[in-house]
């Protein structure tokens, strides 16, 4: 059996010495107070394999003073953004938590001194403590006063007032460790304004981290065209952004809180990643040669943490490019005008399962760029990218028509393929077949030249009932129906869901 420790270790880390404070704001020594001490705690919390903490009361003098809800919830947002954690961060009260974090808080001879204590929940044991002092100034003062409310006194930062015309200026980081600009969102609709100015052209990250629940707004600063907005693509409620910038242009990240009554602190940082080695970018994409078909090999690329890659693409001839990823990374593709960076058109989930895919009608000789990137900014993996031009011909009308309709259907023997033509994009094929012998049959529709003809199938009895109906059942884009069918006649209608489609396709019935 475990042996219960009959002495308890305290352990006293001074988090920080006396904080200087110039300004009568103390909120950022009190956040880069418990920034630290969340990082101690972590540490001992991997130490002990903890799983399940709960976050108490920070109290003085028998109450809750707003320094400690505010101490209590930065302490509750720093852990539970802690990256590669094992434990869980309980909400609410203690009940079913192995571990608690309380503590309290004097006020004596001009210092202000936070206790932090991790306690184990099983015998109330004390296996930690913490302490962080701060000097008492009118602002702290009036943070512990009022005790026993339970609200959180929030000041406003240093920055405001702060406009689209009198945004904060904000240095770009490298990374996510990038230092964050500690802002606090006030009553009655505050909105905070950040200026960035990249020194390069590259991906742009911006985003916010702690409990307040924020909505951010990226804008063109010149013009103040609203280029991105972004609600959770954080953690948690927080938000992010990701945005290829020019080096030298003005930009304006804009947060507020998700509602006009969300108020709290958070945290605001932007960081541009170092392009790794091999690389692409705009001015150095990767040139890619377009093939005839889709058995075009691939070029083998991996992405990054909110990573993209460019591909230089230049038609031989005029007619439809088709671009597509391949592999198990979700990806997003872009297709822009190269030499104006004009974006031509856009696709996630167009290939297949996650991958994107995109058909445009190009020119001989023209640059075009495509920009690939992870759908999600922790999207990473390895991934294949092929392009390949189909040269436009006019798909003619097929010897079945007219089969627009049952009445005028043409007949299919099983086992035996048909080949027919969506002759324009609104084309609908009817088709009939005998069953003369019940069992399981399957139906298969499928292009031509790949299985990147979009078609779609219904089956219907011999009174016009729809018995079933299927898109992309089949390899890729193909349709695909497997059933038991009796004895009687069927009618199976084909159409198309592409725009353009851009080849010929065979139906066929065969037994199983």
């Amino acid at each position: 059996m475990r042996k219960q420790f009959l002495i308890t270790l305290i352990f006293f880390l001074a988090i920080s010495a006396v904080f200087s404070q110039n300004t009568a704001n103390p909120v950022p020594q009190l956040d880069k107070a418990v920034r630290e001490l969340a990082g101690d705690i972590h540490k001992k919390f991997i130490e002990e394999k903890a799983q399940k903490i709960a976050v108490g009361r920070i109290s003085c003098r028998g109450t809750v003073p707003p320094l400690g809800t505010y101490w209590n919830n930065q302490l509750t947002g720093e852990l539970a953004n802690t990256p590669n954690r094992s434990y869980i961060i309980l909400s609410g009260a203690a009940a079913g938590a192995d571990w608690t974090i309380d503590g309290e808080i004097f006020d004596a001879a001009g210092v202000i001194r936070v206790f932090t204590r991790l306690v184990r929940s099983e015998d109330r044991a004390v296996e930690a403590a913490f302490q962080s002092d701060f000097e008492r100034t009118a602002a702290l003062a009036a943070m512990l006063a009022g005790g026993g409310s339970g609200v959180s006194s929030l000041l406003p930062d240093e920055w405001e007032p702060d406009s689209f015309d009198n945004p904060v200026p904000y240095e770009i980081g490298a990374d996510e460790n990038t230092p964050v600009m500690n802002r606090a969102i006030q009553p009655a609709g505050d909105e905070d304004f950040f200026l960035l100015v990249p020194d390069r052209d590259g991906r742009l990250v911006m985003e916010t981290t702690g409990r307040t629940d924020t909505y951010m707004e990226f804008y063109e600063a010149e013009s103040r065209t609203l280029l991105a907005e972004d609600d959770d693509s954080g953690s948690g409620s927080n938000a992010r952004i990701r945005y290829t910038v020019q080096a030298g242009h003005r930009y304006i990240a804009k947060v507020r809180g998700y509602s006009g009554t969300t108020t709290g602190n958070y945290d605001f940082r932007a960081f541009m990643p170092i392009p790794r080695e091999g690389s692409c970018s705009w001015e150095n994409p990767i040139s890619c040669e377009i093939g005839v078909d889709d058995r075009v090999p691939v070029i083998s690329r991996t992405l990054d943490r909110d990573d993209e890659d460019y591909f230089l693409l230049v038609p031989a001839d005029d007619g439809r490019l088709i671009m597509e990823t391949t592999g198990r990374v979700d990806t997003y593709m872009e297709f822009y005008d190269a030499d104006s960076r004009a974006l031509l058109v856009e696709d996630d989930d167009g290939g297949s399962g996650y991958n994107a895919r995109i058909r445009y009608n190009v020119q001989k000789g023209k640059r075009y760029i495509a920009r690939v990137r992870g759908f999600d900014g922790n999207d990473t993996g390895d991934y294949g990218f092929r392009a390949y031009l189909q040269t436009q011909a006019q798909l003619v009308t097929d010897e079945y028509e007219p089969d627009d309709d049952p009445s005028s259907a043409s007949q299919i023997e099983i086992g035996t393929p048909q080949q027919h033509t969506f002759h324009h994009a609104d084309d609908v094929d009817w088709v009939k077949f005998q069953i003369t012998r019940p069992g399981r049959y399957t139906i298969r529709v499928r292009g031509v030249n790949s299985n990147q003809l979009d078609t779609y199938i219904e089956l219907f009895d011999a009174n016009l009932h729809s018995i079933a109906e299927d898109d992309d059942g089949g390899e890729n884009l193909d349709s695909r129906l497997s059933l038991h069918l009796e004895n009687g006649l069927y009618y199976l209608k084909i159409w198309c869901l592409d725009e353009e489609p851009d080849q010929p396709y065979t139906v066929i019935i065969e037994a199983n």
